[in-house]
């Protein structure tokens, strides 16, 4: 007798896991497109997918499986069955799923009778992408009016020219976003621009586009050919939309890149105004360096580590120790509703939040700690206090490993950070202590009055009249197996 086989049950793509390849779902696909490469495995066909929930997953086939996507037609809905996955990664995510699809040897496309027009659109608002809360690292939907349209610039990229166009999205609220086209996208929106200018009806699509930073600005641009861009796109009504845009004198202009300035304060920034607000999570997963302004709530004190160090202040050269005195060298944990991470500070940024110095503290004590768990009262209080953390995202934190972020300044948590009343203060983030892993050696830059600062963690009483060196950064160390001083419950 003949095996009566059933078919596979239709799996909707949250549900779909790697531990198998027998997977079948009905998916539409949103966008395609040829991704080129000079590698062994030459070109591979992109494609973005989605079901009828509106989940959406990157699926890749390589050149030698072609012949199997074929019937992948754009706006269409398909089955497909038996398929790899694997874990989607990098800067340029289409989709926030999980894991990435891979198209085997085996994998078979069918028809299917399902008729969805929707586009699964996942609209990303303006305020979203100017505070910092996003993951750069996934490609988002906006819309908006574009203004301030500059002209086609032609500039050099990997020794090839390329034409490049800059201008600003406004959406309904007057929130504004600089945007930056490249290639055959700010081909496109330049000859809309000229179309638009005769019968003024003009929004602007950008799908699976790029939130980057450049300059301290954040601004969206396309990601190679993944993204798309729609010139008013169906399912919009184009002159309601328009309609209640606020009335900008820049639409469909051109002249000045310079974004409008928001109304509000007078006041001048200061220069950690420009860095972006991240959360915890955010930072833990950075890949790029980057500097960022963190809110975070302290929970606990890090005691497998002193909390001052011996610093010697403007000692060059290595001299005899001539002017020793205790610095704050504190290491925190902070938490937010994303996460929990290691943060530390030293002298110049503990001692405002603290109020006291470090030297102040140990009352003339020039003595290594005994009981880490013996703290200060003013320590202890800190824990259950939130602060903003300008934080400095390093190399050792991105590409080592490193989890502990060196801060570089701290404001209380609904302070408006603006530019310092004091037009002679240095930005502390700048100065810093950075650590050359792969030689081992340090280079100490220290931050504010900090500076030409020699550190040691020795007690000036086993001290042999040099200064040496403490690796601030050093993620060689004993990384934190305890956790004292909790906040109560």
């Amino acid at each position: 007798m003949a095996m009566i086989t059933s078919d596979p049950i239709i799996t909707l793509l949250n549900d779909v896991k790697p531990y198998k390849t027998s997977w079948k779902v009905e998916v539409k696909i949103l966008h395609s497109w040829t991704q080129h490469s000079s590698y062994s495995g030459g070109d591979s066909l992109q494609f973005i997918l989605a079901d009828k929930t509106g989940v959406k997953i990157h699926c890749t086939c390589k050149r030698f499986f072609f012949a199997r996507v074929k019937k992948l037609q754009l706006g269409q809905w398909r089955f497909i069955e038996n398929f790899s996955l694997t874990a989607a990664a990098g800067k340029y995510r289409p989709t926030s799923h999980k894991y990435k699809m891979l198209i085997l040897s085996n994998s078979n496309v069918t028809n299917s009778t399902l008729k969805d027009e929707d586009n699964f659109l996942s609209l990303t608002s303006f305020t979203e992408i100017m505070n910092g809360s996003l993951n750069s690292n996934f490609l988002i939907d906006v819309i908006g009016q574009p203004i301030d349209i500059g002209d086609i610039q032609v500039v050099p990229v990997q020794g090839k020219e390329t034409k490049k166009l800059e201008f600003t999205l406004t959406d309904t609220e007057d929130h504004q976003i600089a945007c930056c086209l490249w290639g055959r996208f700010a081909e496109h929106m330049l000859y809309a621009y000229k179309v638009a200018q005769v019968n003024k009806n003009f929004l602007c699509l950008l799908r699976f586009a790029k939130i980057n930073v450049y300059k301290g600005q954040v601004q969206i641009t396309n990601a190679f050919d993944s993204s798309t861009i729609e010139i008013n796109p169906p399912g919009f009504d184009v002159q309601d939309y328009l309609q209640v845009l606020p009335k900008n004198e820049l639409a469909l202009t051109t002249g000045s890149h310079e974004l409008a300035k928001h109304k509000g304060s007078k006041r001048q920034p200061d220069k950690w105004s420009i860095y972006p607000e991240r959360s915890i999570l955010d930072i833990i997963m950075a890949t790029d360096t980057e500097n960022c302004i963190v809110k975070g709530t302290i929970y606990a004190i890090d005691t497998d580590w002193a909390w001052f160090y011996f610093g010697c202040v403007k000692c060059h050269f290595k001299k005899s120790v001539t002017n020793v005195a205790p610095q704050f060298k504190l290491h925190l944990l902070i938490k937010d509703d994303t996460g929990e991470t290691k943060v530390m500070l030293l002298d110049t940024i503990a001692e405002p939040i603290l109020g006291v110095s470090a030297e102040v503290l140990l009352d003339g004590s020039l003595e290594e700690v005994e009981d880490p768990e013996d703290l200060p009262d003013a320590i202890n209080e800190l824990i259950g206090k939130t602060f903003k953390f300008g934080v400095y995202v390093s190399k050792d934190n991105v590409d080592y490993g490193a989890d502990i972020f060196n801060i570089g300044k701290t404001w209380s948590a609904d302070e408006i950070i603006t530019h310092s009343d004091d037009e002679n203060t240095d930005d502390t983030l700048t100065n810093r202590a950075l650590s050359d892993r792969s030689s081992g050696q340090v280079s100490l830059v220290s931050m504010e009055s900090e500076e030409n600062t020699c550190l040691s963690s020795t007690p000036l009483s086993k001290r042999k009249g040099e200064c040496e060196i403490d690796d601030l950064s050093s993620t060689s160390k004993k990384q934190c197996s305890k956790i004292m001083k909790q906040e109560k419950k």
